[in-house]
């Protein structure tokens, strides 16, 4: 059905279908129904919402009448049971020559990528997909309605597999470095109760810790900005011992917090803030709950006398002793980043190469 114009929406218009007729057998449950945080949206309607964001139309591929509502109409697989089929019946129904699909079993579907991949359209593609080192992902992805024959030909031909329909439609693909920051979560879906266990965990955490006027903050600016090409969906946590004030005189969530407000927070479309007030500073643990689920890596600065993993940064010029070698020995730290050479029992990093960190915490928290 048609949704109200979005102004953020491309022209011309595009179809959106989110793809809802598997069976969740390896997840024991309606993935479509299930949700990644407490409170949160189902995972079905994360997708909608998305396309939503994007498309013109949206439509659901699936018997689902259950995730149906006056501005999105469902309609049964003719063969159930496959992608394949999922992805013939959005197109045999969509009213638009392009379709951007969505599984349903998607945590984070992002509307930037949905856009990154439209953008990415030529006159003779029929398809366009993201590919990365993960591989490649048909069913996130944009289809020409042109391309119906092709699908049905095939599902006729009792041939499901969409690697094969791919190299019938030749689609333009985007490649990991031309996708969109947070990529990786995007394309990430859930197909076991372990993957949602995991979802639900918090993130891996690392701290880099250091005497003052080492750099340590544009060292971790690199890295944080290296992992985000890569992919990744990176948090940071810094520790203030002193008071800080993140608000500014005269605004209104400012003034809100002035007059008594203990909890104020404030979002928009593209960002959300959550700002309160305590006499006891939070645990760490309280601290880190915050991400749970939100981010791939946390990076802290700070926090010297935590239990956290930690780089300790080091320059030679500054002739100072390690914070975490020399006179006390901290068993919790597991590299250091230095511009000189350091006969240490943990790795030397090169304190330049910020490519060169973003591997060892890679290689150490995200393989």
């Amino acid at each position: 059905m048609q949704i109200p114009h979005n102004e953020e929406n491309l022209s011309p218009p595009v179809s959106g279908a989110l793809l809802a007729g598997g069976r969740s057998t390896r997840m024991h449950s309606d993935k479509a129904q299930l949700s990644p945080s407490p409170l949160g949206p189902p995972l079905a309607s994360r997708g909608l919402r998305a396309l939503q964001a994007v498309c013109d139309e949206v439509i659901i591929a699936g018997d689902r009448p259950d995730l149906a509502n006056a501005m999105v109409s469902t309609y049964p697989d003719r063969s159930p049971g496959s992608s394949l089929g999922g992805l013939e019946t959005a197109l045999r129904h969509s009213r638009h020559d392009w379709v951007c699909v969505l599984p349903c079993d998607l945590p984070y579907p992002s509307p930037t990528l949905l856009r990154t991949l439209l953008a990415a359209r030529t006159d003779d593609a029929l398809a366009v997909v993201p590919r990365t080192s993960n591989g490649i992902e048909p069913l996130i992805a944009c289809y020409r309605r042109d391309a119906l024959p092709l699908i049905e030909q095939q599902l006729a031909q009792g041939e499901f597999r969409l690697i094969r329909l791919l190299d019938r439609l030749h689609p333009r693909y985007v490649e990991a470095i031309d996708l969109p920051p947070g990529w990786r979560r995007a394309l990430c879906n859930l197909n076991t109760p372990a993957d949602l266990q995991q979802l639900h965990a918090a993130p891996p955490v690392v701290t880099f810790v250091a005497s003052s006027g080492t750099g340590k903050t544009t060292l971790i600016e690199q890295v944080i900005a290296e992992l985000t090409a890569r992919g990744w969906t990176v948090g940071a946590l810094k520790h203030d011992a002193h008071r800080f004030e993140i608000d500014h005189p005269g605004k209104d969530t400012w003034r809100m917090t002035a007059a008594g407000a203990a909890v104020t927070a404030i979002s928009s479309a593209s960002k959300s803030a959550l700002m309160w007030r305590h006499d006891l500073e939070p645990t760490l643990d309280e601290l880190l709950a915050n991400f749970a689920g939100k981010v791939d890596i946390l990076i802290t600065e700070g926090f010297k006398r935590s239990p956290l993993p930690k780089i300790e940064v080091h320059r030679a010029e500054l002739n100072r002793p390690l914070l975490c070698r020399g006179s006390s020995h901290d068993p919790t730290l597991i590299a250091v980043a230095s511009n000189s050479s350091l006969s240490l029992d943990v790795p030397s990093l090169p304190l330049n190469k910020p490519d060169a960190i973003a591997d060892f915490i890679e290689q150490r928290f995200l393989a």
